[in-house]
């Protein structure tokens, strides 16, 4: 017990033997806390010593007051020592206690590649399936309290139902909150707009200071510029497509079809002056490799292209 006194008055303790002092200083009995209180006055020497006719002055002094007063002078050293170990130990709890909150509110993040999808199982037992380039985030206590998660790209979810504990689902310029329901998110960084497709269940989707009831088979779109929200009848095998490796465009601008081609295949296309990228196509693909899909495209739009590794230039014709 010596050796962790010394190293308490000296600041050199650590969380582990503070722990083990105070059990110590618990166990100990009055007797030997006396004599080891005594001994520790004793061999106690300041940072910055007196000099020895300083010393032999003083000493006959302390060494009166101690037999005058000893019991008290015990008492009040025994007293400081288990207040600091107290105030220590409650300093420690305390931190305990802030690490705790530091791990419950720190995240947990999981994003899917370049390409292909990815599956997540949430803690509650929901489902979230990731497309390419996509991810999300829900903080390390998910289900003890609430049950948030933020999505970026797009994600089809299948949500466990809980009737006490709502599920929210924050992506960009919207909030999606349900109880159990199947659903999907588009909500690319880059993209002017997102989307949420309900296809089961029911949801409330807010945006800024608008809210909205959304029933199966409705899709509501979002402008980020404006934050204008369209409720609108969709079709969930459309929306769901790439669920399925099929890809569906439907009255989509060619620079839409472009990036939904990077994101399923991981790859970059270049368009050089000439191509019209608002025109409009409407085509279905399933199974389909981009060589084959980019085929179709030439046709149609009658451009050329030349694949170098992940790299695609498409040129005008």
């Amino acid at each position: 017990m010596s050796t962790l006194l010394e190293k308490y008055r000296n600041g050199k303790i650590t969380a582990a033997e503070l722990d083990l002092l105070s059990k110590e200083m618990e166990q100990i009995s009055d007797i030997e806390l006396k004599s080891l209180l005594e001994q520790d006055w004793d061999e106690f020497s300041s940072p910055c010593p007196l000099t020895k006719s300083k010393k032999d002055a003083l000493y006959p002094i302390v060494k009166t007051e101690r037999k005058r007063s000893r019991i008290s002078v015990y008492m009040g050293v025994a007293a400081s020592f288990l207040m600091l170990i107290s105030i220590g130990l409650g300093l420690y709890i305390a931190d305990m206690r802030s690490d705790m909150k530091q791990i419950a509110a720190s995240e947990v993040c999981f994003a899917s590649g370049n390409e292909g999808t990815s599956t997540v199982t949430l803690p509650d037992g929901s489902t979230v399936r990731l497309n390419a380039r996509s991810h999300i985030t829900y903080g390390s206590d998910f289900g003890v309290s609430d049950r948030v998660v933020r999505v970026e790209g797009e994600a089809f979810f299948d949500v466990t139902k809980d009737e006490e504990k709502e599920f929210v689902v924050k992506a960009q310029a919207m909030e999606v909150i349900v109880h159990g329901t199947k659903f999907n998110i588009y909500a690319y960084p880059e993209s002017d707009f997102s989307e949420m497709s309900l296809v089961e269940g029911s949801v409330s989707l807010r945006s800024g200071d608008s809210v909205l009831k959304v029933s199966p088979n409705e899709k509501v779109c979002i402008d980020r510029c404006t934050g204008r929200m369209n409720l609108m009848v969709t079709d969930n095998e459309v929306e769901t497509a790439w669920l399925k490796k099929t890809m569906i465009f439907m009255h989509e601008p060619l620079y839409r079809v472009i990036d939904k081609l990077e994101r399923r295949f991981g790859i970059q296309i270049e368009c050089s002056d000439g191509i019209s990228l608002s025109d409009i196509y409407t085509g279905t693909f399933k199974d389909r490799n981009i060589t084959d899909i980019l085929d179709v495209l030439k046709m149609h739009y009658g451009f050329d292209y030349q694949i170098d590794d992940n790299h695609i230039k498409i040129t005008h014709n």
